[in-house]
């Protein structure tokens, strides 16, 4: 039997990978918590709060690729809506012709098929 949160998250992953930011609004919680890449130093570190600043955040995050993807290797559940995502994001930048595979590692929380928080870190990027 399929779990519908990792179905929502799924759904979330290829509406970014689509650039489709409408659908992914559609599967936050108006009050959502994003903490993306703490301690990393990205440009996009930050802790960003409610739907609107987490879209903004995620159109500020795929403008510049042609492509970017995220591939879950594995999403183990770790109780009461919250699951444990390690993957791969695969990508390419609109002025390069080289792929990237960079590793990443999520915490989600969803309820109500909504996500109401998330944390997500990325590893170094290498060329394929």
């Amino acid at each position: 039997m399929s779990d519908p949160n990792v179905d929502v998250i799924h759904e979330i992953n290829d509406a970014i990978a689509s650039s489709d930011l409408g659908s992914v609004a559609g599967h936050l919680h108006t009050d959502v918590v994003w903490e993306h890449n703490i301690g990393a130093g990205s440009p996009e570190e930050g802790v960003y709060r409610g739907r609107e600043d987490v879209v903004r955040l995620l159109e500020r995050i795929v403008e510049p690729w042609e492509y970017l993807r995220a591939e879950p290797r594995s999403i183990d559940e770790a109780g009461e809506g919250r699951y444990h995502v390690v993957g791969d994001l695969v990508a390419k930048h609109r002025t390069s012709n080289a792929e990237i595979a960079a590793s990443y590692e999520q915490q989600l929380e969803l309820r109500d098929g909504l996500l109401m928080k998330g944390s997500m870190k990325t590893g170094l990027a290498q060329s394929l």
